[in-house]
């Protein structure tokens, strides 16, 4: 398939480019500090003021600041510019220089959408009404010289405006430009303000505009996308709405229990149960909340297009803010705030509660947890028994290992024994591995004692929803079966890399980047923990490619130059950013990486290990000597360096 039909069996048969560079006339803003103001209206005294009176009758020298905050007094200006130069000076000299250095740009952005056939309009700041139907937009981060935060507010609120009155339209597909170096961070922000997903979203250096292929590169990503991605938009969209129109429906049903209905609650149940009447209210308004979600068919009708998300092509990957631990976090856990409004109950823990060292208590040897800070327990006592005054005495507890996520380390699987993932000690994320052979009991005088808030030595760290809870539980049941629960995400840990050739001589040489181009990519773990799969970030892709493409390899070790002849081939590179190196965990040591096979169908199991020509080797931070000692068949040397949780 040709790229001009791919574009335009995407839809994409419009666009508009969007650019301060397209304005014909200077705003007030752009000229406010301009120095050249001075010497105008200096100049523009006695007779000569009569010349700027006959294009705008009522000037007044001695109103400079009204004039200068007045656009019509510019607009006046600008158009007879050529017959007033000599008073004007330098008034207009650097927004026309700006103008002059912008123009080659747009061409560039003009040529590339002419190369792929995409008719297309050209607007300035007021590109609202252009921009309704057009299927791609090709924008400017600040639309103003000025290439300050107000420039910026007006991009991200008039996109805003367009995809909000554009209705039920499909959502254009996005390329986001700017002449700032770091606009990796400043795009991810543009993004989240206009609220798009990456897969609708690109972003360019426009110094990067002239090299050959580079905007319609980003165009043809998008188009190969586009179906898949406006489904995800859509179900958002339409979950977003519904969610709120549900919760409409939820408070008109829940405003039918009145002040007399919480009397009788309490009355008749809730003080033999010893539970607060605001806590049971609540439990009672989720549920309803919920199942006012689940009648709305349109939801459900939004959620089946997304088994038709396409596996080929690969979507790109985009890290700069991707976490899936926050999502999946929110999937197995209560929130905080939630989890401590005070219930009532007579015990101060609950059923899928999980115990923990408090933070900056002393952990004694012969203490609760016995020395360890990796100790936590689970409560597995019905949460009936544990609200009731007449019900335990003694709750059952179940001992779990904090293992931190760390990809050197082993033991990353996640079971039917592990959850996999607990935010604690400042932020440090963990993954608990129980052990349903290591029981421990509780009685009620010992966990108020431990939990006290100012003597105690014990806290409760999270509180699991109750499914996850409850799955867990039926672990120490006998094989009758387990209570089925949410599968969790695969879990994604954020990288920035250098790469290294291993040479002749031996040692490595580093593959020096473009100014400003660093390399950042996901490691994603499926549940077994036993391969994981590093994939670059898209945002890198050209910048790479071109270096790749163009390595010298006269002192490439010779063992190594064979791998790097595959790598010398654009299907093998663009792997790299879509599938990405498969590697096996933990990484304790250089663990050599390699491509899936090309023609070879994923595995029908996540612990299978995936068939991939070797191509390189990944290793964690390591220093200049281990760096050394790196076989000299190694081939692509990936030196990869986790980032801190966000």
């Amino acid at each position: 398939m040709s790229d001009k039909k791919l574009v335009h069996d995407a839809g994409i048969r419009s666009a508009i480019i969007v650019d301060d560079g397209y304005d014909e006339i200077p705003l007030v803003a752009e000229l406010l500090d301009e120095e050249g103001w001075e010497s105008f209206f200096d100049d523009a005294q006695g007779e000569a003021a009569k010349r700027i009176e006959a294009i705008f009758p009522g000037y007044d020298p001695d109103e400079r600041e009204h004039l200068k905050s007045n656009q019509d007094f510019i607009n006046a200006l600008w158009q007879q510019r050529e017959t007033i130069k000599d008073l004007l000076g330098e008034l207009f000299d650097t927004y026309e220089q700006k103008i002059q250095e912008i123009r080659p740009f747009l061409e560039d952005v003009e040529s590339a959408l002419n190369a792929l056939d995409i008719p297309f309009e050209t607007c300035g700041r007021n590109f609202v009404d252009a921009a309704i139907e057009a299927d791609l937009i090709v924008i400017d981060l600040f639309l103003g010289i000025q290439q300050g935060e107000q420039d910026r507010k007006l991009t991200v609120e008039r996109l805003k405006e367009v995809i909000e009155v554009r209705g039920q339209r499909p959502l254009p597909s996005i390329v986001l430009m700017s002449q700032v170096s770091g606009i990796g961070r400043l795009a991810k922000e543009f993004r989240e303000d206009v609220k798009l997903h990456a897969s609708a979203f690109r972003h360019i250096r426009k110094s990067d505009l002239p090299k050959s292929g580079r905007l319609e590169g980003l165009i043809l990503t998008l188009a190969s996308h586009r179906s898949d991605s406006q489904a995800l938009a859509n179900f958002v969209d339409t979950w977003e709405a519904n969610a709120i129109t549900a919760a409409s429906a939820a408070a008109s049903t829940l405003r039918k229990i009145d002040i007399d209905d919480l009397q009788h609650i309490r009355n008749m149940l809730l003080r033999f149960e010893g539970i607060n009447t605001s806590s049971y209210i609540l439990d009672v308004f989720d549920r309803v909340l919920q199942y006012e979600i689940e009648a709305h068919s349109a939801v459900l009708d939004a959620a089946i297009l997304l088994d038709e998300v396409a596996d080929d092509p690969a979507p790109l990957m985009i890290s700069n803010d991707r976490d899936t631990y926050t999502v999946l976090e929110q999937t197995l856990f209560v929130n905080p705030k939630r989890r401590n409004h005070a219930t009532g109950a007579e015990w101060p823990i609950a059923f899928g509660d999980i115990l923990g060292p408090k933070p900056g208590a002393l952990i004694k040897p012969r203490g609760f947890f016995s020395g360890r800070d990796d100790l936590v327990f689970f409560v597995a006592s019905p949460e009936c028994d544990l609200i009731r005054r007449d019900g335990l005495t003694t709750a059952l507890l179940v001992a779990g290992s904090l293992k931190e996520i760390d990809m050197t380390k082993p033991d990353l699987a996640v079971t039917t024994k592990t959850t996999p993932i607990l935010v604690f000690d400042g932020g440090k994320r963990f993954q608990v591995n129980w052990d349903f052979g290591d029981l421990r009991t509780i009685n009620l005088d010992k966990a108020k004692r431990l939990l006290h808030p100012d003597r105690g030595n014990m806290s409760v760290i999270a509180r699991l929803r109750e499914g996850s809870a409850l799955s867990l539980r039926q672990q120490l049941l006998s094989n009758v079966g387990r209570v089925g629960e949410l599968a969790p995400l695969p879990r994604s840990l954020r990288f920035k890399a250098n790469l290294h050739l291993p040479l002749q001589q031996g040692g490595t040489q580093l593959i020096i980047m473009p100014d400003g181009v660093e390399i950042t990519g996901n490691v994603l773990i499926p549940r077994p923990g036993k391969y994981a799969a590093a994939i670059i970030d898209s945002n890198c892709e050209d910048d790479l490619t071109a270096v790749l493409l163009g390595l010298d390899l006269e002192n490439v070790a010779n063992k190594s130059k064979k791998r790097f002849e595959t790598l010398k081939e654009q299907t093998r590179i663009r792997q790299i950013f879509r599938s990405g190196f498969q590697i096996e965990l933990p990484l304790d040591r250089p663990r050599t990486a390699g491509l899936l096979k090309l023609g070879e169908e994923q595995a029908e199991k996540d612990s299978a290990k995936p068939k991939i020509d070797q191509l390189a080797m990944i290793v964690g931070k390591t220093s200049k000597d281990e760096l050394t000692n790196i076989e000299k068949s190694a081939g692509l040397i990936l030196e990869i360096h986790l980032e801190p949780d966000m």
